[in-house]
């Protein structure tokens, strides 16, 4: 009896963990890239590259945990995130009211494909290789002043590059 138990428990265990797996990683390859948050040094160049200022407003293409909304709210931007896994939508507003940025940390249940990213002046990126194309013909497409575009590890195929720090690459966009 008690053996059955345990073995019982232990297949529930093995099958949650291989529901966790489909979920943080495998499904969101359907849609986009898959979970990967981007390093402290990452960040550190993406500021170091964009010399972000207080009261400008940044859009996180597929948000995650917050990390990246969290890191610049706390240095005066207003920031959105968009994240279409709902488990790390809960997660990174959880996040975000532990640090107590809701007045300036934002996530958005939806597809940044679905979002106007005209409205604003940086969008961070972190997507894959085959993501790139479109995503730079979405930027040409809606921005219509000028906007800092930071690339997490991949390039664009036409935009002009302005500056790189690592694996993060700097474009702007102009209308």
């Amino acid at each position: 009896m008690i053996f059955d138990a345990v073995i019982f428990f232990i297949l529930a265990l093995m099958v949650a963990f291989v529901v966790g797996v489909a979920v943080f990683y495998l499904v969101p390859l359907l849609f986009g890239a898959p979970f990967e948050p981007s390093t402290d040094e990452d960040l550190k160049n993406a500021e170091q590259l964009l010399k972000p200022r207080r009261k400008e407003k940044l859009a996180d293409l597929g948000s995650g945990t917050g990390k990246v909304l969290i890191y610049f709210a706390k240095r005066g931007l207003e920031c959105h995130g968009f994240e279409t896994n709902p488990f790390l939508v809960l997660y990174s507003r959880w996040l975000i009211r532990r640090h107590n940025l809701q007045e300036r940390a934002f996530v958005h249940w939806k597809n940044f494909w679905k979002a106007n990213l005209g409205e604003f002046d940086i969008i961070f990126s972190f997507q894959i290789g085959y993501i790139m194309p479109a995503l730079e013909k979405k930027l040409q497409r809606e921005v219509k002043r000028q906007v800092r575009v930071v690339s997490n590890n991949w390039k664009f195929r036409d935009a002009q590059l302005k500056k790189k720090l690592g694996r993060v690459y700097l474009y702007e966009f102009f209308e």
